[in-house]
């Protein structure tokens, strides 16, 4: 019979085959001291046929059996278990052998059927048992496949013995059922063996050397078995056949896993073999056969045996023939429903394969995809494109051309065509369409996000640096020049602080709103990071300087409008810097937007929704300020820091009272910085608390040294402290560890502020100065008047000194009185008990009026300068003479009878970009 696996055809992955009795045997290979067992026992098994009968040739038969049976069982434990079945068969056989010989030799009568016999035909059930394990593992098909081959066989077998010796012993009447029983059972497990053996070696593609020395063994006893029951007087011959056969199973279990060996997974087509056909139709052939050799000879055969076997072969055959039609049906059915299923899914899929003609058309036919909609579509929508791409496929045949083609707006499909016109089987060129329309999808959204700020969908500043590259480029080609805008929030860290940062991304994007709205569809409006905005004004022959400054207005209405958020009304502004380019400097994409923020830094300096356009030396300006802010920090350490001791006198005697302690820095390359313009540096990178507790401990050793110099004389110092050095939690200690070290009084020294460092934190500020004023040192508000003057100031906070500022004073002349606000100053400070300084005096004019409104101290260039440490010590030794007048070496002022020395007159630059020039912060008096 043919298996169901191998009638398809069909091409199948089959599993390694492995070898007799077990699978993953680890034998395959006869050992010396094994081959010479065999060997020696094969000789001895052909040499027993040469001996005469007797106890010599019994002997030696027994030796053989033995060594097959301890040779097989050696084999098992050097494999593993492999062949332990056949090893089990070999040596039943031997126990009978030997059965059988101790009861001839102990002179028992001699019975027809006896416990050897037992012992025999249990050696057929375990060889037996051994080969369908073999079956099980190498077998294709269901265990009723396997069952209809075996029985094939085995019905061709038993005919053929039926025929020739088994029906005689059966119809012997003379002998006892058992007898005849046992005796018919030897045939009929050889035709069981053997029909096994021809299985396997049917199915098996190749045989090991296991599998040949298993299919002889069973044909030694096989043919053994059928002399004995033709002629048992032939016993030598028979003894030969029965030996060889153990010995040959014997080498099949030393061989288990020997022979042709092949990947364990190897696709292969499965034809139906002449084996296999023999296999299938002999059984029906050989009854007829017999039937025309019995005629010829002139013997009566029965028919009956044969027509069993035949009806028996036929129903196999029927029930074979059945299970493969319906295989083949339903294989049939599978494969025209995978191809209409597979023609369905290619109508409407954007992955699909279609063979097409030169012009795009597709062809169809048995074993051709179906034509694809996707493809029709694009020669519609694209007929250019897949033009295109099939002239490129006939160009270079048998190579793959591929390109991305729209489908639909928004749909692309990735087309990859390969011109087979030359295969006989395909004619034509092969098209396969995979929808890529997700993947370009994701590709723009990343290209989006990478030129895009994601929460206004404005350009970011890599777009917007590129978008100005451009436009520069075209710009030295029209001899037209564009503009760029730097934008900057006013308020907005008071609505994030105030409404949180969901309110700020909403007024970000309104923002972002609104300058989109007030510019030309060709300009570009970025967002370059928190609140900073950017906006190119591509060039146009109409725009003028005035047209760009008319945009930046624009653009400050806008932003200053109100806005809704959460439900509540809000108002920010927004500050404008403005270049436009200057072909002659070579500009470039981050040489204008630098400019721009320059101009933009200069704008908020200004105050709040201020438009600044930028002019070259605001660019010297921002190089200082960077170069100051890179040298400051080594500036302390590098000595290029200094204190000057600027006099405090008595108006009316001229006596000198004390110094308010000044900072100045000698730049080595830039000389004399002002304090206007470095100490807001100071301020904003920290560095002012490490100054300022330098200035501190300078001031308070030149006052004790002052003091301990001139016995009697009651000199103080004053120090001005920022509001950054205020707000500090070192500040009180910072204080008294300076007066600790330099042993001076803590009401010699005063501590200056002004109301704009108070103001900031008031209860903060207020606990601080209490504490200091515990200290004993006297507290006085600098610039009063100036900034944020307030009774309520003078009440919170422990003040002993109100200083006048040089503003109220420099207007004070020969016929000009001191204005109403100062002797409101003088009359609120004798109310509430303070001292009053003023500052800036200048002339004698204002000197004799300041004194006769009741002011008793003053300081200014009328008295005299800022003076060096050693010129202080002078002055301090000769504090009993009057106040002496210029001295040499330093110019009056022209217009004032003041002295001006020539290194105080020496201002290196402005206030920074972004910075007031009159410095708010407390700073003036340094």
């Amino acid at each position: 019979m043919i298996s169901s696996a191998s009638s398809t055809g069909a091409w199948y992955d089959d599993p390694p085959e492995p070898e007799l009795n077990t699978p993953g045997a680890r034998g395959g290979a006869l050992s010396a001291p094994g081959l010479v067992l065999l060997a020696v026992l094969g000789a001895l098994a052909l040499g027993r046929s040469l001996l005469p009968a007797g106890t010599a040739a019994e002997v030696s038969y027994l030796v053989v059996v033995t060594g097959a049976s301890v040779s097989a069982w050696w084999a098992v434990a050097h494999s593993g278990r492999a062949g332990f079945w056949t090893a089990a068969g070999i040596t039943l056989s031997c126990a009978g052998d030997w059965l059988w010989q101790v009861g001839a030799w102990s002179g028992a009568p001699e019975a027809s059927v006896s416990v050897a016999d037992a012992a025999y035909l249990g050696s057929y059930v375990a060889v037996a048992l051994g080969l369908r394990r073999a079956l099980a593992q190498v077998a294709q098909g269901s265990r009723f496949d396997r069952f209809v081959d075996t029985a094939a066989a085995f019905l061709l077998v038993v005919y053929l013995e039926w025929v020739l010796v088994l029906h005689r012993t059966v119809e012997d009447d003379s002998l006892p059922v058992l007898v005849r029983t046992v005796l018919a059972a030897y045939p009929v497990l050889d035709a069981w063996l053997l029909a096994l053996v021809v299985r396997l070696c049917v199915l098996r593609s190749s045989l090991g050397a296991g599998a040949v020395w298993v299919g002889a063994g069973a044909a030694a006893w096989f043919l053994a078995d059928l002399g004995y029951l033709v002629d048992a007087d032939t016993s030598a011959v028979l003894d030969v056949g029965w030996t060889l056969g153990s010995l040959a199973l014997a080498a099949s279990v030393w061989l288990t896993g020997a022979g042709p060996r092949r990947s364990a997974r190897r696709r292969r087509r499965l034809p139906v073999s002449r084996a296999q056909l023999t296999l299938a139709l002999l059984p029906l052939a050989v009854p007829g056969v017999v039937e025309v050799v019995a005629w010829a000879r002139g013997t009566d055969v029965d028919p009956l045996p044969g027509l069993l076997v035949t009806a028996a072969v036929l129903a196999l055959a029927y029930a074979r023939a059945y299970r493969l039609s319906r295989q083949q049906a339903d294989l049939s059915e599978a494969l025209e429903l995978r191809a209409r299923r597979a023609a369905a899914l290619a109508v409407d899929s954007a992955d699909a394969l279609v063979v097409v003609d030169p012009t795009g058309r597709a062809l169809t036919g048995p074993g051709r995809p179906a034509g694809s909609a996707v493809w029709t579509a694009l020669g519609e929508d694209d007929p250019s494109g897949r033009a295109e791409l099939l002239d490129r496929a006939r160009t270079a045949p048998g190579r793959t051309v591929s390109a991305e083609l729209c489908t639909a707006p928004g749909a692309w499909v990735e087309v990859r065509v390969v011109d087979r016109s030359d295969d006989a089987d395909v004619g034509g060129l092969v098209v396969t369409l995979q929808d890529v329309t997700a993947r370009r999808r994701v590709q723009d959204e990343l290209a989006h996000q990478a030129f895009h700020d994601g929460l206004t969908g404005l350009a970011n500043r890599a777009l917007f640096d590129d978008r100005v590259g451009h436009t520069l480029a075209r710009s030295g080609r029209t001899g037209t020049d564009p503009a760029v805008l730097s934008l900057d929030l006013d308020g907005f860290k008071t609505v994030n602080d105030t409404l949180g940062h969901p309110a700020g991304d909403e007024l970000l994007r309104q923002v972002a709103a609104r300058l989109s709205a007030q510019v030309r569809p060709a300009d570009t409006v970025a967002r370059l990071g928190g609140d900073e905005f950017a906006v190119l004004v591509e060039p146009g022959p109409a725009d003028t300087g005035e047209s760009h400054r008319a945009l930046a207005d624009r653009l400050v209405a806008a932003v200053g409008a109100a806005y809704d958020l959460a439900g509540r009304t809000v108002h920010v502004g927004a500050s404008v810097g403005l270049v436009v380019a200057d072909p002659d400097a070579g500009p470039t994409a981050a040489s204008l937007l630098r400019d721009a923020d320059t101009a933009l830094y200069r704008a908020k300096s200004r105050g709040k929704g201020q438009v600044v356009v930028f002019a070259p030396d605001m660019r010297a300006e921002l190089l200082l300020h960077t170069q100051l802010v890179a040298d400051l920090p080594g500036a302390l350490a590098g000595g290029q820091l200094r204190v000057a001791y600027q006099p405090v006198v008595d108006l009316g005697s001229g006596d000198l009272e004390g110094f308010e302690a000044l900072l100045r820095w000698q730049h080595p390359t830039l000389g004399a910085v002002s304090p206007a313009t470095f100490v807001p540096l100071a301020e904003e990178n920290g560095l002012i608390e490490e100054i300022g507790r330098w200035v501190l401990g300078e001031a308070c050793a030149a006052a004790a040294a002052w003091r301990a110099g001139t016995p009697g004389a009651d000199l103080t110092i004053a120090v001005n402290l920022s509001g950054r050095q205020l707000r500090s939690p070192r500040l009180v200690g910072d204080v008294a560890a300076a007066l600790d070290r330099t042993g001076l009084t803590p009401h010699a020294l005063c501590l200056e502020l002004t109301e704009t460092a108070l103001v900031h934190d008031a209860e903060q500020a207020a606990r601080t100065l209490h504490e200091l004023r515990g200290l004993g040192v006297r507290l006085a508000v600098d610039d009063f008047g100036t900034g944020f003057s307030s009774l309520t100031h003078l009440r919170q906070f422990p003040v002993d000194v109100l200083k006048i500022d040089r503003s109220f004073v420099s207007g004070v002349g020969p016929d000009v009185a001191a204005p109403p606000v100062v002797l409101g100053l003088l009359e609120l400070a004798r109310v509430m008990g303070l001292d009053v300084v003023a500052e800036g005096v200048e002339s004698e004019d204002q000197r004799a009026h300041l004194r006769d409104q009741g002011c008793r101290s003053a300081q200014g260039w009328l008295f005299s300068p800022a003076l060096e440490r050693d010129a202080a010590d002078a002055r301090v030794a000769g504090a009993g003479d009057s106040w002496p007048p210029a001295p040499d070496g330093v110019t009056a002022r022209p217009g004032s009878t003041d002295a001006t020395p020539p290194v105080s007159a020496s201002l290196v630059g402005g206030p920074p970009p972004g910075r007031r020039a009159a410095p708010s912060a407390g700073c003036a008096p340094w």
